[in-house]
């Protein structure tokens, strides 16, 4: 049988800049250091009594200057083997690079044997994927930057401008930027930030905020029958129970009430669940709305090393209106305070008490408050509190017992203005805007995606972002490894840190959009948009007295992580259901664990953000989403606009399934890997809890309306905790458009 060429390849990333791991590349020290078991020996090296040498080839130079590639070929000196030759291609991708490796070789087979041929082939390449793993490996090694020491304050010991300069070592990009933008202030609040997030991470709660006190006497009249805490999206649920229903309303915030350091997105369909609610026109709403596109597109990078094609998915109606969240919530304040709602600014939760009847129901909760630049605590009683604190609200650590959530979303970006105008896809159009895009592979083993949404004038809302599974069949994840710095970290750097994304993103901009000459940071956005793997309406049991809201509650989905849309989408549901428990003293924990915006076809969705991580090679990633966004396409707009929605019915899902599987075989082969066997049995449960609902709500849509009416009529004049579970299950179908039908 005659010689056999055969090729072996890999695809890598390498934590270096293309010019810099090209140069390491060229250093043959680096190559000692690989598991081959040879040894130097002069010129030549010596492996397993043969010797050989390494000679570089001459490449013809790359058009793409944002490429390079070199080869070596490997010969032995001591007999007639053909050479071997290695070729390895780099391609930028600014704060590393990715290699594509290429082993060629003459295979002479010892055994004709085809068994035994594919076997030795396979051996071959596992060789092959060790080598460029201990590759990998040796790179980051040379270029981790040396111990530094830790910031050295804590939180709320040092002021902005001491801030600044302290951090300026570690993030360079950042602090300048910061500077430019008069956002020093924010910097403060992305610290601290940081380090709370840090104690969730740890698993840390402070358990004395909560307690429950029988018999506690309470005053004959409370102060307000709901207290909001937290005056972001908790504000809109605010103006609906106080303008639509008519209860006594007081919110408060650490900050100024309506204060917030992101911009929002959603559509006009959805956006008009506020109108119809009657809390707000459309005329108060044009100042609002920056910009309505005409389409937005979600497009994942084609790599160099895939056979899957770029595919992109134009979505006209999905976040196709951008808000100024400042001016929503300026509008929503006014609103409450028309309503007769009471605003606390600047007012820090400290604890909240319980106090039940004999009959263990709940009689009041008191909310006691530090207020700012005082010494002195307020007390305020109330029928239940909301907790609208956001994703690091200490009532939720505390339900949860300090179990971090399933996943997050570490988010940074600015708005600005000056980028090229144009039509390519690195300049900004205002017509249109980019709701999921990734420019290039993985970096730092995470998959970087960008969100642009145009805004008022040339302004320009820029997000980067990448997915994080927290926890893993129920056990605290590993984090990946850390983005490479551009400069040494502080010892002290949290886990999934903002700044060193936000060092990232200033780096990596221009390779989504390119600055023009009189480009600008107006203003930092940022945030942690966590989630949770929702199996039921509450994944832990409710703190009595206690009804979380936004992301408090971290209902929104797991994939699109759209807490404003899913907000907004569920606040008429949410707060009817609040009205009718409050109005039949339904209070208790196992009643209001009906007010939620859970979704069952949400909780489906976790599985779509896993494979947003990166799991084996840099393209994977986006090789399985371009697979998955021609089945959405070939599907049609409506469906994936509904899955971008939240409305994703039963056919539906099976559908992209299948439909994906079908295009992507490999699909199969990684499910285990990916998700292990805990998370494939999650799924499937999942699955049969969404099959069943399904079912229900069909037999629902078909009894018909009158059927819905007698239930109603029936439960609430007999068993009110019945009228509230059937209005409780009505509402999520409409909210998921499955009574649509």
């Amino acid at each position: 049988m005659p010689p056999t060429p055969i090729t072996i390849t890999d695809y890598i990333e390498l934590a270096a800049p293309l010019a810099e791991a090209e140069t390491l590349l060229h250093d043959e020290s680096l190559w000692s250091q690989l598991p081959i078991k040879a040894e130097r020996n002069g010129t030549f090296w010596h492996y397993q009594g043969d010797l050989y040498a390494i000679n570089p080839v001459p490449m013809p130079p790359c058009p793409d200057p944002h490429q390079r590639q070199m080869a070596w070929q490997i010969s032995n000196l001591g007999a007639s083997h053909t050479p071997i030759q290695i070729t390895i291609t780099l391609y930028d991708a600014v704060l590393v690079c990715h290699a594509a490796v290429a082993v060629t070789f003459t295979l002479h087979p010892t055994f004709p044997v085809p068994g035994i041929r594919l076997w030795h082939r396979w051996n071959l390449t596992q060789h092959v994927r060790r080598y460029c793993s201990a590759l990998v490996n040796r790179v980051r090694e040379r270029r981790l930057p040396q111990t530094v020491a830790p910031v050295s304050f804590g939180l709320g010991e040092a002021d902005a401008a001491t801030l600044a300069d302290a951090l300026r070592p570690y993030y360079p990009q950042t602090i300048a930027a910061f500077e430019q933008m008069h956002a020093l202030d924010h910097l403060e609040r992305i610290w601290k930030l940081e380090r709370g997030w840090q104690h969730i991470l740890n698993g840390e709660y402070d358990p004395t905020i909560y307690a429950i006190e029988p018999n506690r006497p309470t005053p004959a009249i409370l102060d307000f029958d709901l207290i909001y805490a937290g005056g972001g999206l908790g504000l809109l649920h605010a103006v609906v129970m106080a303008r639509c229903y008519g209860w006594r309303v007081m919110l408060f915030d650490r900050g100024e009430v309506g204060c917030v350091h992101r911009e929002w997105n959603i559509s006009r369909d959805e956006l008009a669940a506020l109108v119809q609610l009657g809390i707000v026109t459309w005329a108060e709403l044009a100042p609002v709305i920056m910009r309505e596109y005409r389409d937005g597109v979600v497009r994942f990078a084609a790599s160099p090393h895939s056979p899957i094609p770029e595919y992109e998915l134009w979505l006209p109606t999905v976040l196709n209106v951008a808000l100024d969240a400042g001016a929503l919530l300026r509008l929503m304040r006014r609103k409450l305070l028309e309503a007769g709602g009471t605003i606390l600014d600047n007012h820090t939760f400290r604890r909240v008490t319980v106090c039940t009847t004999r009959r263990q129901q709940i009689a009041s909760i008191a909310v006691e408050l530090a207020p700012q630049h005082s010494s002195h605590s307020e007390v305020w009683h109330a029928r239940l509190l909301l907790d609208g604190m956001g994703s690091t609200s200490p009532l939720a650590l505390l339900r949860h017992a300090g179990t971090p959530f399933a996943g997050v979303c570490p988010t940074v970006g600015t708005v600005a203005r000056g980028f090229e105008p144009g039509r390519t896809r690195t300049s900004v159009d205002p017509t249109l805007g980019d709701i999921l895009v990734s420019v290039a592979d993985t970096q730092g083993n995470r998959q970087m995606i960008w969100e642009g949404f145009p805004g008022r004038d040339d302004e320009l809302t820029v997000y980067l972002f990448y997915y994080a599974a927290l926890t893993e069949g129920g056990r605290t994840r590993r984090k990946p490894a850390d983005l490479f710095p551009l400069a040494p970290l502080p010892l002290d750097a949290p886990d999934y840190s903002l700044l060193e994304l936000f060092e990232a993103y200033f780096a990596l901009l221009p390779s989504y959009k390119q600055p023009a000459a009189d480009f600008g940071h107006i203003k930092p956005v940022y945030g942690y948009i966590p989630g949770r793997h929702s199996l039921s309406r509450h994944d832990a049991p409710l703190l009595a007295g206690v009804l979380p809201v936004g992301d408090a509650a971290a209902q929104q989905s797991p994939l699109t992580f759209c807490g404003f849309g899913s907000h907004v989408r569920n606040v008429g549901r949410t707060t009817s259901l609040l009205d009718y428990a409050l109005r039949h003293d339904l209070t208790s924990p196992r009643h209001l664990q009906r007010v939620t915006a859970f979704q069952v076809n949400v909780s489906l969705n976790w599985v779509f953000s896993r494979f947003m991580q990166p799991w084996s090679r840099p393209h994977h990633v986006n090789e399985l989403q371009n697979a998955f966004l021609a089945t959405l396409d070939s599907l049609g707009s409506d469906l994936a606009t509904r899955f971008f929605q939240d409305r994703m019915r039963w056919h539906d899902y099976n559908q992209v399934v299948w439909y994906t599987m079908e295009r992507y075989p490999n699909v199969f082969l990684i499910a285990f890997p990916v998700l292990g066997i805990p998370g494939v049995w999650q799924w499937f449960c999942d699955y049969v809890r969404f099959s069943l609902a399904a079912a229900t709500a069909h037999t629902a849509h078909r009894a018909g309306a009158s059927i819905e009416a007698a239930l109603l009529r029936v439960s609430d004049q007999y068993a009110a905790e019945l009228g509230l579970r059937v209005r409780a299950a009505y509402a999520e179908w409409r909210t998921m458009g499955w009574l649509d039908e």
